[in-house]
């Protein structure tokens, strides 16, 4: 190992971020394969139980020193929500677009369209939509988006008790409960990968509350640290090439609840103190911060796409005998997107809303000056 060397746009958890590029990427792959076959990743849902993961450590090390100084629920809140909602709002919108445009000619088109319609309106506001026409996603305008909510949600949970969950020992307890509400969960679907559906949305409460509130645990058991600096070394990429590997593990159905259980549960906290203790060596860090900039934009844009090649597929019975080329496509298309939207949509988009709240906080402090003491007000 050797002292890490970090440039001024890696002053994130480097290793975090690979971690959350290459998951994104693996969701998209098993989406594709999904949807397009021929094979199904088996042990891939776990992903988003390692995004939970991720998220309350790194919300933890961001925040934990703000709110010891003050910080609101209704700031913390607001910004969560700056971070999450533009591009939630351009996958949703996407996602009705493109299904109006697919429902074009169809002999249920009109029907299609309105309902999609209705289902916009809940989803605007982070919320399930009713099940219509057979479709029991609780997003079904962008099936992903089911995460949102629970992230959300454990946030809004977080913060509100954190007075009592300052308390590492408190902490505890709550983790060992959702660890509970989570073997509760995978042992009643006999995986892990529940929750996208009405019929099993329950289970985010499980998978979310657990993850998040395991992050934020092992933030406390790190000692709270304040710096992201980390030692460079090779087993970083070996990490990396551990995560594909742990989704292709096979086992039958009666094991698939032990196998899943293991990997969120018995390995998630070890894998995350090794990923947060090390950083790769200087040549991978511009790509594993590209890769953790983009993940959210990759995991939350995809699915339209993948939509389009379904009807495609099934308008064109034909096309299903190419579906290694739509998914090698629809690959290619989905990550420049994501680098783009990024970049030229989320960033100036949460640029503009930040600076409108900061002038809107400044305009109350000067108002709240001149009436308490017009000479103050006017000298500032």
């Amino acid at each position: 190992m050797a002292p890490a060397r970090q440039t001024v746009e890696s002053q994130n958890f480097v290793l975090l971020d690979g971690l959350r590029g290459l998951g994104a990427a693996l969701v998209l792959v098993g989406h594709i394969l999904l949807v397009l076959g021929p094979v199904v990743v088996p042990g891939g849902a776990v992903i988003v139980d390692l995004f939970f993961l991720l998220s309350g450590f790194v919300i933890a090390f961001s925040y934990e020193p703000r709110f010891a100084t003050g910080m609101r629920a209704g700031e913390f809140m607001m910004h969560r929500i700056v971070r999450l909602y533009p591009l939630y709002l351009l996958g949703m919108v996407l996602g009705y677009l493109l299904l109006l445009a697919m429902a074009i000619g169809d002999a249920d088109g009109a029907e299609r369209s309105w309902t999609f319609t209705l289902q916009l309106i809940p989803e605007v506001f982070v919320l399930p939509a009713p099940a219509v026409l057979g479709n029991h996603d609780a997003y079904p305008l962008n099936v992903p988006a089911w995460t949102l909510f629970f992230e959300l949600l454990v946030n809004l949970v977080y913060v509100l008790a954190f007075r009592w969950l300052r308390d590492t020992r408190v902490l505890a307890v709550v983790t060992v409960l959702c660890a509970l509400a989570l073997v509760a969960t995978v042992m009643t679907f006999g995986s892990i990968d529940a929750g996208s559906r009405l019929s099993d949305f329950w289970a985010g409460f499980g998978r979310a509350g657990f993850g998040f509130f395991a992050g934020v645990l092992c933030y406390r058991l790190l000692g709270r640290p304040t710096t992201t600096r980390r030692p460079v070394s090779w087993w970083a990429l070996v990490v990396l090439v551990a995560i594909p590997v742990a989704c292709f593990l096979p086992a039958t159905p009666e094991l698939r609840p032990l196998v899943d259980l293991t990997m969120a549960i018995g390995l998630g906290m070890p894998l995350l103190y090794i990923s947060q203790s090390i950083e790769p060596p200087k040549q991978f860090v511009r790509l594993f911060t590209m890769g953790g900039r983009i993940s959210y934009a990759i995991y939350i844009l995809h699915w339209p796409f993948l939509e389009v090649a379904r009807h495609a597929t099934w308008r064109w019975p034909n096309l299903a005998e190419m579906g290694p080329v739509l998914g090698g496509i629809i690959f290619l298309i989905v990550l420049p997107f994501a680098y783009f939207a990024e970049g030229y949509c989320d960033r100036p988009v949460r640029r503009w809303i930040v600076a409108k709240l900061r002038q809107r906080a400044a305009s109350r402090k000067l108002l709240a000056a001149a009436k308490s003491d017009p000479g103050a007000a006017f000298a500032e």
